[in-house]
């Protein structure tokens, strides 16, 4: 069966009666984060490609794409902790690292983070999906116990989460403060729980499949109020382990198949809006924690726990994005330079689009630089709110543009890091890339001694020009601008 035909036979089976749905003064919120997809990885952002995402590619036609969006971190966790936090991730405990199983918590439990200013707001919230910040005040050390603080005591009235990744090996999901399925009996347990201490497994061919059916649920249960839905999807992070319904109907191998599966689910969540009568009165957001990985991790393919192998697919998840890259042409990053854990464009360079019907322009399009930090201050110019300066230390509303108005003040900077703490900074259409790590001294902090290499984007989108011994003195102004913005810790 080709995917047209998948789509279909979904529609004909979930199709009810649409429920009309008053609305309320507050739009409903929905943040739908993808795992390590790149531009090349979206039709509508890189019409060369040769995938097929016609979901995401109507929700661009019925809303806004930005075609300079960026996420502030080249790996998971910054990028996380920057769309939850509105701060860049160098302001905290990721500016050298990525989250572990082991970590405690990344965000202080008083900051004024995006899912508690919307619950101040009178929102109801939810993350679900992959969390990968962190759990408790120093570490977890009893897993069988209460995991706490988490998503919960940040804003979140609901948290239903992969703890790290899709590769982590927990094989079961945090719910709240505790672990589901652990046996009874279990009530000391100082690391991840063993297949043989749970009722049951988290199926990793399963795991978008749940955690949309879980946002479909919270979104039918609090339909009635003002909700913000967090939900993280893993695609197309290793595993590259679709659902069996989508194995074979790509191109590109079996990467392709996992896109096919997440902009399906895309459109199960533009599905049940539509139903619900809730579509005009939610704004929609798509985008991605960093751009696309350019080959298989270490991991993939590894201690997987399938509900159904069929069609080879742990073999094929193995080699999927190297396969997908070197057998088929794919281009994760389209024509930006490098991917996934890089400062080079492709490292962080992502999909963005937002959506609001008739709100924001149907099939709109700005090159206005915005970063997963500027959802927070957005989220509040929606809803005429103000932040407080001690709020959102990166975090610019951004709204105007969308409503297709003009910014008193443009964004025009970003600043972008590896998850060694490697810095680049953008500036208009300039950029400084550093190939070493920041030095901190304390919160001081020293920029690399080997001078930055300098990009002039417009006209070098690939990033194949370093021009920087032509612009001496545009490096020094770019430097010192840079240093200025680690040392005020604040950049709003």
């Amino acid at each position: 069966m080709n995917l047209q035909a998948i789509l279909l036979s979904f529609f004909i089976l979930t199709s009810t009666t649409v429920i009309v749905h008053a609305a309320v003064d507050s739009p409903n919120i929905i943040f739908i984060l993808a795992d390590d997809v790149g531009i090349g990885d979206i039709k509508c952002f890189y019409p060369p490609s040769q995938v097929t995402t016609p979901n995401i590619d109507r929700l661009a036609s019925q809303g806004m794409r930005f075609t300079q969006a960026y996420a502030p971190g080249a790996t998971c966790s910054p990028s996380r902790y920057a769309l939850i936090s509105g701060s860049y991730p160098c302001r905290g405990p990721l500016r050298s690292d990525t989250a572990k199983s082991s970590s405690p918590l990344t965000i202080s439990v008083d900051a004024l983070t995006l899912p508690r200013f919307l619950k101040k707001q009178g929102y109801r919230t939810a993350h679900i999906g992959k969390w990968h910040l962190g759990y408790g005040e120093t570490s977890i050390t009893n897993w069988a116990g209460e995991i706490k603080p988490s998503a919960n005591e940040l804003g979140f009235d609901y948290h239903f989460a992969l703890p790290t990744n899709h590769n982590d090996g927990f094989k079961t999901y945090v719910e709240n403060h505790h672990l589901l399925w652990l046996k009874e009996g279990i009530i000391d347990l100082p690391k991840k729980p063993t297949t043989d201490q749970l009722t049951q497994v988290r199926y990793d061919d399963l795991g978008d499949t749940t955690l949309t059916a879980k946002g479909i649920e919270f979104i039918k249960e609090n339909h009635e109020r003002p909700f913000f839905l967090y939900l993280a999807l893993t695609a197309t992070h290793t595993h590259i382990t679709p659902h069996k319904q989508f194995r074979g109907t790509s191109e590109i191998g079996q990467l392709g198949d996992y896109i096919n599966e997440l902009d399906f689910h895309v459109g199960e969540i533009m599905s049940t809006l539509e139903t619900l009568g809730l579509d005009d009165n939610t704004i929609l957001f798509f985008s991605s924690d960093n751009g696309g990985a350019l080959k298989d991790h270490s991991s993939a393919g590894k201690n997987l726990s399938l509900k159904d192998p069929s069609q080879d697919v742990g073999a094929k998840a193995k080699t999927a994005k190297t396969d997908a890259r070197k057998k088929h042409g794919h281009r994760t990053n389209g024509e930006l330079n490098m991917g996934k854990g890089s400062n080079f464009e492709g490292g962080h360079r992502v999909p963005f689009i937002v959506r609001w019907p008739n709100e924001i322009a149907a099939g709109s399009k700005t090159d206005q630089i915005i970063t997963l930090t500027d959802t927070l201050a957005t989220v509040a110019g929606f809803l005429e709110k103000k932040l407080p300066n001690s709020a959102g230390l990166d975090s610019f509303d951004i709204s105007p543009v969308m409503l297709g108005r003009t910014l008193d003040t443009p964004r025009q900077a970003a600043i972008l890091q590896t998850s060694k703490g490697a810095l680049a900074f953008r500036q208009g259409s300039w950029k400084i890339r550093f190939s070493k790590p920041t030095i901190w001294h304390g919160e001081r902090p020293e920029l690399p001694k080997n001078g930055p290499e300098l990009y002039h984007l417009s006209k070098d989108p690939g990033e194949q020009n370093d021009v920087s011994a032509q612009h001496p003195e545009r490096v020094e102004m770019m430097s010192a601008r840079l240093l200025d913005l680690l040392i005020q810790g604040r950049s709003r």
